[in-house]
């Protein structure tokens, strides 16, 4: 894995115009009375390509209307056979799933990626899926390649660097957490500790008035990354990610 993508995903709002007050009926400027886009709707048509793709357990499910409308979502890239962040990403992120089992109001699908799709066929996965524990409620899939290459552009998970961005095993290491029926997304490190991400999931979940703060979320684990995270995810400008509050 390598640093986090320079491109962020990018929301454009429009401010509605506002007609001036006059005795004299004049006429309408353009655009005058048009409501701003829905900013949900917007982040849908340019973030949230509804390719098809097939899970590990052998559905072919399209990525906006099965795996992502209406629902609360934790995406990553990975591929089967990578033996460096891959593992350690995957641990995390079953901490994560582990963290919220059970509970109503944390309800998170999680979906991996796979960047090796002639490779990781639904049998490879379902393999990694068993191997790893994962219970239900976290999707591993494959597809098309050039569908899922433009499907992590879109989501901004690539390298600006070409030759980066075209070697798997330099894959960029972010989780990319969304509330898709709020419009709220960012992004941090795969690598990052369990209880980081969890917070960042909680951050798009729930409203600012309940958002993990202060003492008690620092320390629920001190602010540093880990050795691994370091070593393999580099500089991830996560930051870059974010939508809206």
């Amino acid at each position: 894995m390598t640093r986090g993508p320079r491109a962020p995903l990018v929301l454009l709002l429009l401010a509605a115009a506002c007609s001036p007050s006059s005795p004299e009926p004049a006429a309408a400027p353009a655009g005058a009375g048009l409501r701003p886009p829905d900013p949900v709707a917007a982040i849908r048509q340019q973030h949230l390509p509804n390719i098809e793709l097939t899970t590990h357990e052998g559905r072919r499910v399209r990525f906006y209307d099965d795996l992502v409308k209406g629902k609360v979502v934790a995406i990553n890239f990975m591929f089967a056979t990578c033996r460096l962040a891959c593992p350690a990403a995957t641990e995390n992120l079953r901490e994560v799933q582990k963290a919220f089992a059970g509970r109503a109001d944390r309800d998170v699908t999680l979906l991996s990626i796979s960047l090796d799709p002639e490779r990781d066929t639904p049998e490879v996965l379902r393999g990694y899926a068993e191997a790893h524990g994962i219970s239900p409620g976290w999707y591993f899939l494959t597809g098309k390649r050039d569908e899922i290459d433009q499907l992590r552009r879109k989501l901004g998970a690539w390298d600006p660097d070409p030759v980066v961005d075209a070697d798997p095993q330099q894959h960029t290491g972010l989780v990319i957490v969304g509330n898709e029926p709020r419009g709220r997304w960012r992004a941090i490190s795969v690598l990052s500790k369990p209880v980081r991400i969890e917070q960042a999931i909680e951050r798009v979940l729930l409203p600012p008035s309940q958002w993990p703060t202060g003492e008690a979320a620092v320390q629920a684990a001190p602010y540093e990354e880990s050795a691994a995270s370091q070593r393999r995810v580099g500089r991830p400008a996560a930051s870059d990610l974010i939508l809206r509050d």
